[in-house]
């Protein structure tokens, strides 16, 4: 067994900001057997202007994209390097998931921001990143990504469920799609009520509120709902499905808090019971919605009612499992493993995705040759495969 230490970093369509986490791995390429540890984490919020940029950048003209793309490289280079000074860590690699401005898979198209070779001028390790397009490429939905990591480090609970901007499901790396928009549309309700809020904490807005049942029939209705196999969901369609039918001049925010809220629960729930398909379960909740009492009181309810539990675990997995994981996708990608899976993307084959990028920051010569050896071993019929290999 070796160990492995890297970096992975998190940017969610809710917009609450950069997540890190420094964790080590430890597992066997040969038998692909993985656990893993967590040893340090934080949030780094982003600053007003940054955060009204990202959430403007669908809209931008292409100069201002490019102008945003280089600032918010920088900021997450600097972020790392911080991160890396402050807390004395020593990361074999640095994983980054980007953050996602444009994802029409189905037009061949998505795009996160967070350029490689800038971000890696602050790091003395490879850094790695663009986890998506190859899959997109190959006629894939580019996502969910996650299910990798969850197949090798959450065996033990039926389906793990991350409530972020957009809710997706994992079942232990076999399937996985996004389920619903979640917090994206939270918060965005949570800032028309009032401008000075970057979310409804504790969904204490939405506990005030009533449910609207025209309303909550008119999104159980939207198209999305009726499709089925691999499927993915950006903030295009929210903006342009999901937005328009929270008619704010019409109905109170409360109240719209409080039935987007019953959305997100039914069709979570949904998702499990059909997914686990047994007379008991476990499901993993983790994510921003977590938090989120009144949206979680309503998901154990409705779980409870088909035996299905959620499982205990620590605030810092919670928070940081998508980052974890995005650590534990660059780790494969560095190792020549695959790391996205077409059962759950629906591309014409598994991969290894992501970027690699060299860090800059040496002395004498990258990290990664102090770190890593590389080898080159021909396959059986002649193909040139490179292999990383940790030093033992």
């Amino acid at each position: 067994m070796t160990s492995y230490y890297g970096i992975g970093i998190m940017s969610g369509t809710s917009l609450d900001g950069l997540d890190l986490c420094f964790a080590e791995f430890t597992g066997d390429p040969e038998t692909d057997i993985w656990g893993y540890r967590i040893e340090q984490a934080v949030t780094v919020s982003y600053s007003s202007n940054m955060q009204e940029r990202l959430g403007k950048a669908t809209t931008m003209a292409g100069i201002d994209l490019v102008k945003l793309q280089i600032d918010y490289s920088h900021f997450v280079g600097q972020c790392v390097e911080k991160f890396i000074e402050k807390n004395n860590l020593h990361p074999d690699f640095v994983s980054s998931h980007g953050h996602t401005v444009f994802h029409q898979p189905d037009k061949g198209l998505t795009f996160q921001i967070g350029d490689g070779e800038i971000i890696s001028t602050y790091i003395r390790c490879p850094f790695v990143c663009n986890f998506r397009s190859k899959d997109v490429s190959l006629g894939g939905q580019g996502a969910p990504l996650v299910p990798c990591g969850e197949k090798y480090l959450f065996q033990q609970t039926d389906l793990c469920i991350n409530l972020g901007g957009i809710a997706n499901a994992g079942c232990k790396g076999d399937s996985g799609f996004d389920i619903c928009c979640c917090n994206m549309v939270l918060n965005h309700l949570a800032k028309c009520h009032n401008p000075d809020l970057s979310y409804d904490d504790g969904g204490q807005l939405a506990a005030t509120g009533q449910v609207i049942p025209e309303l909550l029939e008119k999104l159980d209705q939207l198209d999305y709902y009726k499709q089925t196999g691999p499927r993915s969901l950006g903030f295009e369609w929210a903006s342009s499905k999901v937005f328009p039918l929270l008619n704010k001049e019409k109905y109170a925010i409360p109240d719209l808090l409080r039935t987007y809220t019953e959305h997100i629960t039914d069709h979570v729930t949904s998702c499990c019971v059909k997914a686990i398909n047994k007379a008991q379960g476990s499901v993993l909740v983790t994510g921003g919605g977590a938090f989120n009492t009144t949206l979680m009181l309503d998901l154990k309810g409705k779980l409870g009612r088909h035996n299905i539990k959620i499982v205990e675990t620590d605030d810092e997995l919670v928070e940081y499992k998508e980052a974890l994981i995005f650590a534990f996708l660059g780790l494969r990608s560095l190792l020549n493993m695959e790391n996205v899976f077409s059962s759950v993307t629906g591309s014409k084959t598994d991969t290894v995705s992501g970027s690699i990028h060299h860090g800059t920051l040496c002395n004498n010569k990258p990290s990664l040759q102090d770190r890593f050896n590389f080898m080159i071993r021909k396959k059986s019929l002649g193909v040139n495969e490179l292999r990383i290999i940790r030093e033992k």
